[in-house]
């Protein structure tokens, strides 16, 4: 239980046959290699080479999987194969499959087909740009190699301008009489009453003229357009032309497409298979490239699990005899990494702390104490006994259809297994099922769950707050209480009563005090609360001046000490959010069943709408609850449980693996 028992391993070894001690380390998948040469000394050259092949090889992997995938139509549903429906292969296999497989010729034949696709789309953006350009251009009657191009004497142009300055622009050109017969102002159809319309203008005008007609332009704020060189035909030509040469585009377009399509089928299962064996082969060999050497001889060290001595004796007997391996404890300056190894109840709980921090080697593995709390607290945020039956039947059905489950997925798929109990049971004892589905739609059934029902949320929130904070002050107590006994396992004696059992005292008495004024509790316990809060003030008091030589500066540590307790009060009333929740909870499933009864009085189609309302409001409930009831607990449990005894800080244990991402290898 808790952390896992470790041992050392020295494994030396020959050069020959470092390959086969790498390859067996990796398929135990239970040893973390220690490095134990520097970060920038030189590997050995037959690693080096053998992981420059395996990185070229990486780096052609990754392009047909990034230029191949989006083109490929997966048989395995990502559902599926993130719960492990992926094909199986052992290494044998797949280092046969490697080969065999050119990767260097699929990828040139990948890269020209990507090639010729990216030319082929840049000239369809091309035609189609241009198809729409010649689309605001049917009112030019000439052929735009008048714009283009010109003659000697003649040339034009091309721009937009608002429509409110269309009249400033004939005037403008009206002022250059003398020039009249040498310009043609020519104007786009356009709505007369939007004066903030763009309008497109051509103007045909004697070269001659042209700086007096630009500048006639520019004062009536004409944006020129940017005509293409080949544009030579007139607009409908031009048009014809440029529709014609995009279907031409998209027919090659798809055919590329179609050719992509079959190298994906015929290529992305090899290279997911490949992926995971070139993975592994890297992991394999820079795992095990920091391993001392001479000229002859290798020395590999590792961490492996204690139970697992045995098994590893026995694969690396089976090298050779030319094999040392010497299997030691940790020695006291060594920090060897964590394993947590606890049993099936408390394991799927192992997640919950590898995502805030993994205990040291030598600490306290903080997994069997915030499971039972984290547990209830989720029951209680959730707090629906139909959302906790819909919950358990999913993931008994999940289990039952996916036998391939990785086992960390597995093990967090459990947690909310676990916790779909204690919802189900505060479910009951709160007569919350699908909200007030019973009350709305099942009302002979109301004697039973009235029956069963221990607290009432809706009608009595204030016995529910009453419950949160009892188990609020209980989690953060156990948590003193916790501190104090580490502290007192390595001798600290003084910083345990002084720390952790002065809060305690000061926090339970207060807790009795009030509780038994309120008439809770019998009269005795008021005394006994009094005696312990006075208790743990005095303890808080004289410890916060401890090694203070000042006596006017140990008495103000201690009023700033005593001030603290402010703090314990605000961690309480964090737990506060259990009713929330739970409350929240209640109230949504409450208004999809009331939404459902409403739609049920439509005519006709009423009872359909309802069935969709109800099924389709509560699926969503359960989704956004389930979140809520996930996170909020624990940030209970990271935020003031843990605040007051674990700090984490450990290595988690990495060992040597395959690579599982496509394919489930098989030693």
């Amino acid at each position: 239980m808790g952390v896992a028992r470790l041992k050392k391993a020295e494994l030396y070894y020959h050069k020959s046959v470092h390959e086969q001690i790498a390859a067996v380390l990796q398929e135990t998948g239970a040893c973390q290699i220690i490095s134990t040469t520097e970060e920038n000394q030189p590997r050995p050259h037959e690693v080096e080479a053998l992981l420059a092949n395996i990185d070229d090889k990486l780096s052609d992997v990754r392009y047909l999987t990034r230029t191949l995938t989006p083109h490929y139509v997966d048989p395995i549903p990502a559902l599926d194969r993130m719960l492990g429906e992926r094909p199986e292969a052992t290494m044998a296999e797949l280092e046969e499959l490697a080969s065999a497989t050119d990767l260097k010729t699929v990828c040139e034949n990948t890269r020209a087909v990507e090639h010729e696709t990216g030319e082929v789309r840049l000239k369809l953006s091309e035609a189609r740009l241009n198809t729409s350009i010649l689309s605001s251009l049917g009112f030019f009657p000439y052929p735009l190699s008048v714009v283009t191009e010109g003659t000697r004497t003649v040339t034009a142009l091309i721009g937009t301008l608002k429509a409110e300055n269309v009249s400033g622009l004939r005037a403008a050109l009206g002022d250059l009489s003398q020039f009249s017969q040498d310009t043609e102002l020519l104007i786009a159809p356009f709505d007369e009453k939007d004066k903030q319309a763009e309008v497109y203008a051509a103007l045909i005008y004697s070269r001659s003229v042209e700086a007096d007609v630009k500048e006639a332009c520019a004062k009536c704020g004409v944006s020129l357009v940017e005509i293409p060189a080949s544009f030579t035909g007139t607009v409908d030509e031009e048009r014809e032309k440029y529709t014609e040469a995009a279907k031409e585009l998209e027919a090659k377009e798809l055919s590329l497409s179609a050719k992509m399509s079959a190298l994906a089928e015929a290529n992305v299962p090899t290279v997911q298979k490949l992926s995971d064996y070139y993975n592994s082969m890297s992991t394999r060999y820079n795992g095990t490239a920091r391993s001392e050497e001479t000229e002859s001889t290798m020395l590999t060290k590792f961490w492996f699990p204690a139970d697992k001595a045995g098994d590893i004796q026995e694969k690396i007997n089976a090298i050779g005899t030319d094999i040392e391996l010497v299997v030691s404890d940790p020695a006291p300056e060594d920090e060897p990494p964590s394993l947590l190894n606890n049993g099936d109840t408390v394991r799927p709980f192992n997640i919950l702390t590898e995502l805030y921090s993994s205990p040291t080697y030598r600490g306290i593995d903080p997994t069997p104490l915030l499971a039972p709390f984290f547990w209830i607290f989720f029951g209680m945020c959730l707090g629906d006994a139909g959302y906790a039956l819909v919950v358990f039947g999913t993931i008994l059905y999940v289990f039952k259809k996916y036998k391939k489950i990785a086992p960390g997925v597995k093990e967090f798929i459990r947690l909310f297994l676990f916790c779909s109990v204690s919802t189900f049971i505060y479910g009951i004892i709160s007569g919350s099922f699908f909200g007030n589905f019973i009350d709305s739609f099942l009302p002979p059934l109301v004697p039973l769950k009235n029956a069963l029902m221990l607290v009432d949320p809706m009608t009595n929130p204030m016995q529910v707050l009453g419950i949160s904070l009892l188990l609020g002050v209980i989690h953060l107590m156990f948590g003193l209480l916790i501190a104090a006994y580490d502290k007192l396992r390595h001798g600290e004696f003084i910083d345990a009563i002084g720390n952790d059992i002065s809060w305690f005292l000061l926090i339970v008495g207060l807790c009795l005090y009030g509780v038994g004024l309120g008439g809770m509790l019998p009269p005795h316990f008021v005394q006994i609360g009094q005696a312990m809060s006075i208790l743990g003030a005095v303890i808080i008091f004289i410890y916060a001046g401890k090694g203070e030589p000042n006596y006017f500066k140990k008495i103000i540590n201690g009023f700033l000490a005593l001030y603290g307790s402010t703090s314990y009060l605000g961690d309480i009333l964090s737990y506060s959010r259990l009713l929330a929740l739970g409350f929240g909870s209640a109230v949504i499933g409450m208004v999809i069943n009331l939404l459902g009864g409403l739609a049920a009085d439509i005519p006709y189609v009423g009872w359909l709408i309802a069935v969709v309302v109800i099924i389709g409001g509560h699926i969503f409930s359960i989704a956004i609850n389930i979140l809520g009831s996930f996170v909020h607990p624990l940030r209970l449990q990271y935020v003031e449980f843990f605040g007051k005894f674990y700090t984490g800080g450990g290595e988690p244990f990495t060992p040597l693996t395959l690579s599982q991402e496509y394919v489930n290898v098989k030693a």
